[in-house]
């Protein structure tokens, strides 16, 4: 996702009296888990499904943009707290006072702020850039005494439906979006393994067709019980598209803040759900199949002869083969 960006200036020492203060008083730091991927592969449902039946776990969105990145955040958006504001409460947690107070200087510092007032053991910081991570990390590096606990999720959507995904919203073609989806997984799992982090891949299209073996894989992952019923009550996060909300909120009550909005915040969010509205329900899909049985052999070959691609998409575990057969409009049954 950010592959052909330069890295954001570390500025260590910005933010140290509060991560210190962070660190008094309480033994064991919490988790800073990072999700890093590309643009449409379901982070932000499979980082809300984790908040509300992973015990311990709360994923709190896209921090880049709470705390406005310079070159990696969208301006005045994810300035607070999404489900909130949906449903017209005050949040407790994504506050103004809070919004103030931490920094992109201090990443970790803002994760042990966070825990503290979710609650929560294990923190899943969705802002998806490599970058992101790697700031994080060096941050943590330069303060010796920091050993707070660090581990990344790598989300993943299959190449074509990605690429096709980009084509549909940005008008780009889909060698563009081959070119971006192989080098942010280079960048990510080149970043994972140089730090020497635990993480783990999560599939999107595994996760919506068995969510709970997907889930049963994440609370190991994070070694924190997985809850038998969910409780979507306790979902605080930021950034996330409009889609990602039905499954939690229902379509009806979405629809209707829709309506509410006005000028161009509405235009935009009409345009932003067009495609996705006919797939939406108040359950989670079981598969992804929006891309299957869209593309010309051509067009499939636009993505699949971007060098390295299919060496990245199997290191993911991703059968090429059966991704391709699917996507070819016209293809034979197997």
């Amino acid at each position: 996702m950010d592959a052909e960006k330069q890295g954001a200036p570390v500025q260590p020492g910005r933010l140290a009296n509060l991560r210190s203060r962070l660190r008094d008083g309480q033994d064991r730091p919490p988790t800073s888990v990072f999700v890093v991927g590309t643009l449409f592969s379901g982070s932000t449902l499979i980082g809300r499904d984790m908040t509300t039946r992973i015990r311990g776990a709360h994923y709190v969105g896209e921090l880049n943009n709470f705390t406005q990145m310079p070159d990696y955040s969208h301006k005045d958006a994810g300035r607070g707290c999404g489900p909130c504001s949906l449903l017209g409460k005050e949040c407790l947690h994504f506050t103004d006072a809070l919004r103030e107070q931490v920094s992109y200087d201090d990443i970790i510092g803002m994760h042990r702020r966070f825990a503290r007032s979710l609650g929560a053991s294990a923190v899943v910081d969705g802002s998806k850039y490599v970058t992101w991570l790697r700031q994080a990390v060096e941050q943590q590096l330069a303060d010796p005494a920091d050993r707070a606990p660090v581990s990344a999720i790598v989300t993943a959507r299959n190449p074509i439906a990605f690429a096709t995904s980009y084509r549909n919203r940005t008008g780009e073609p889909l060698w563009r979006g081959a070119g971006i989806w192989r080098d942010t997984y280079v960048d990510a799992l080149r970043t994972a393994n140089t730090y020497g982090l635990p993480h783990i891949v999560v599939r999107y299209e595994d996760h919506m067709a068995h969510p709970e073996r997907s889930l049963e894989r994440l609370a190991g992952f994070l070694h924190l019980p997985l809850d038998a019923e969910p409780d979507n009550t306790r979902i605080h996060d930021t950034g996330g598209n409009w889609s990602s909300f039905v499954p939690y909120v229902g379509k009806e009550q979405l629809e209707d803040y829709i309506q509410r909005l006005d000028g161009p915040g509405r235009a935009e969010a009409e345009d932003f759900v067009r495609h996705a509205r006919a797939y939406w329900n108040d359950e989670k899909p079981r598969e992804d199949t929006r891309w299957r049985g869209g593309l010309e052999a051509g067009e499939a070959n636009a993505v699949l002869s971007t060098p390295g691609l299919t060496d990245v998409a199997s290191i993911l575990g991703y059968n090429v083969a059966e991704v391709v057969h699917a996507a070819v409009r016209g293809a034979p049954a197997k």
